[in-house]
């Protein structure tokens, strides 16, 4: 047990942003939580078991063993994605 607690306390902040790097390489929409844990966002609640999946194998890879997440989009998500394609559109119909 103690040399499971000493391996958790040495994963350094260097890991987590390979990890992140990782999986942005891979194609996934990753953030960091306020915790500093590199989460991937879904694209909808029924992937997270094959996102999960890929993340391990990706993290695995890289020897990551540190905590990691996996999330649905948030209501929030979605209306700041909708603003800015609203956007857009708002600014053509300003200069027609």
């Amino acid at each position: 047990m103690a040399k499971n607690d000493n391996e958790l306390d040495q994963i350094s902040t260097t890991d987590k942003l390979k990890a992140f790097k990782a999986l942005k390489d891979a194609g996934l929409r990753v953030e960091m939580s306020g915790s500093g844990v590199p989460t991937v966002i879904c694209e909808s609640a029924e992937q997270i078991a094959k996102d999960t999946k890929n993340v391990r194998k990706i993290l695995k890879e890289i020897r990551y063993n540190g905590s990691f997440g996996v999330r649905a989009p948030r209501k929030t998500d979605q209306i700041s994605v909708d603003e800015v394609k609203e956007t857009p559109n708002e600014a053509q119909a300003l200069t027609a």
